[in-house]
């Protein structure tokens, strides 16, 4: 594996103070570039350019919300990045998914005029089918493909109980980034959730429940050990590659043993060997 980046909400910290030490263990442990999110935009862009080249680091993407996206334009823009992600919409049903990829076009031109392409990223919600169509299904086939991407987390996808291989051959070069994350467990497709509907605490943390809380849990255990889920990294390299897939982002949500800095390590060590 010639290069390999890190999304940088695996760290499981979101304090925007954690941002330079968290580059600097991603130099450590030896990724190659990083995907950034929400909490390193604290950080002024040109001294974001700066903490990436100390860490010889590249910045391949961003996540943000859909809400964000033009205004994130410049900071892209500043550190040279060529793709902006959205990390997540709620997409309630086909009627939804439509509407979301009319805002798609237009936030995608906009995008592409600044020498960006947008992206989407899945989560397990996207897979759900109404009759013969899927949420993911229409965002990718309304959007126009020269300004608009999908950012394939294959291990959501494998846990919603599809394979990512055959999501590959269907949508072929609409894949420009995929998301390494294991799961071995099918979870099946997760309801979407409405942030209007979401509670918070003095933190700003989401406040669940008990039940969401374990519901939560479950959701995140799925993520075990590098090379121990569902899905072969090898072949999906070997197809994604074919089909021009730019960059492999590793992305973490659980610690499954030991600290979350000692997972990342070994998922580096395995995927390098691995993929």
């Amino acid at each position: 594996m010639e290069k390999l980046y890190l999304q940088m909400y695996s760290f499981g910290e979101f304090d925007p103070a954690l941002t330079e030490g968290h580059l600097a263990a991603a130099h450590e442990m030896g990724y190659d570039g990083v995907e950034l999110f929400g909490p390193n935009f604290a950080v002024e862009a040109d001294r974001m350019k700066q903490l990436l080249a100390d860490n010889q680091l590249e910045a391949i993407s961003m996540h943000t919300s859909s809400n964000n996206v033009i205004d994130m334009i410049p900071y892209a823009k500043a550190l040279g990045l060529k793709h902006i992600v959205i990390a997540m919409e709620h997409l309630p049903d086909l009627e939804a998914a439509e509407a979301f990829a009319k805002q798609l076009n237009e936030m995608g031109k906009q995008c592409h005029e600044n020498g960006i392409l947008l992206g989407y990223h899945n989560h397990t919600q996207e897979f759900r089918a109404f009759g013969d169509q899927r949420i993911i299904d229409v965002i990718l086939e309304k959007t126009n493909p020269d300004h608009v991407f999908m950012e394939l987390d294959a291990g959501w996808c494998a846990a919603a109980g599809h394979d990512p291989i055959i999501f590959l051959h269907q949508y072929k070069d609409r894949v420009k980034l995929i998301h390494v994350k294991e799961s071995d467990t099918v979870i099946g497709v997760q309801p979407s959730i409405d942030p209007k509907d979401m509670k918070y605490d003095e933190n700003g943390f989401p406040a669940l429940s008990e039940e969401e809380k374990e519901r939560h849990r479950r959701n995140v255990e799925m993520n075990c050990a590098a090379g121990k889920g569902l899905v072969d990294w090898k072949e999906l390299r070997t197809i994604a590659d074919g089909y021009g897939c730019r960059g492999y982002i590793v992305e973490r949500e659980h610690s499954y043993e030991g600290e979350r800095i000692q997972c990342l390590q070994a998922d580096l060590n395995y995927y390098k060997k691995n993929m």
